[in-house]
């Protein structure tokens, strides 16, 4: 027998999913409860039940995004041998060109914003972005270690400029640079990759 769904689990994970929405519609600063509310077909008093303030729903809602984000990738890096496959493949992942990755930079975006005003969220944001640059450096290693990508490249400080190019050019694709698309984002970032890790396939065994 499967277990009995957790229904306070389901009503509070469905709020953080709301004020995603919320955030990513109006903004961090003019997310209300009510807007959080509406959006999950709730009152503001079952908001209140389950979050201290607006800035806890806000901010457990940020953090939940990005964990959500970050095991679906997780999930589709597990299905890929090729070290190099895997890093394309994060950057598809993480191209701003379908609604759901859109919503998740957006999100990235406020989140950066609030915590250049708030230091108390500054921590998430290195346990976030630690586990990210982790991700990255773990499969340079991997494709080291194979003899996949070259030697003599610090697998740590890669993962930063790696990490470094998807966000500069993502920011410019939703500001809808003409001199950014997403096409433009694909092509640098696999380029870098390449020129970086000077790639090349492995004979099987």
């Amino acid at each position: 027998m499967s277990p009995r769904p957790n229904v306070e689990d389901q009503r509070r994970r469905e709020i953080l999913e709301a004020a995603c929405d919320a955030i990513a519609e109006r903004g961090f600063a003019a997310a209300r409860i009510a807007d959080i509310a509406e959006r999950a077909n709730t009152s503001s008093g079952t908001v209140h039940y389950y979050f201290a303030s607006k800035e806890d729903v806000l901010h457990q809602a940020l953090r939940f995004a990005f964990e959500k984000s970050l095991d679906r990738q997780i999930a589709e890096l597990a299905k890929i041998r090729s070290a190099r496959d895997s890093l394309i493949k994060l950057i598809e992942l993480n191209l701003p060109e379908h609604s759901e990755v859109v919503h998740e930079w957006i999100l990235w975006m406020e989140f950066w914003i609030e915590a250049l005003h708030r230091p108390e969220m500054r921590p998430v944001n290195e346990d976030l972005y630690g586990h990210w640059r982790a991700v990255v450096t773990d499969i340079v290693v991997s494709g080291q270690e194979s003899g996949e990508f070259k030697h003599g490249v610090v697998a740590a400080d890669l993962a930063n400029r790696f990490v470094a190019l998807m966000d500069g050019l993502a920011i410019q694709v939703l500001l809808h640079s003409e001199q950014m698309t997403v096409a433009e984002m694909r092509r640098i970032c696999t380029e870098f990759v390449d020129s970086e890790l000077g790639h090349r396939e492995l004979t099987p065994n």
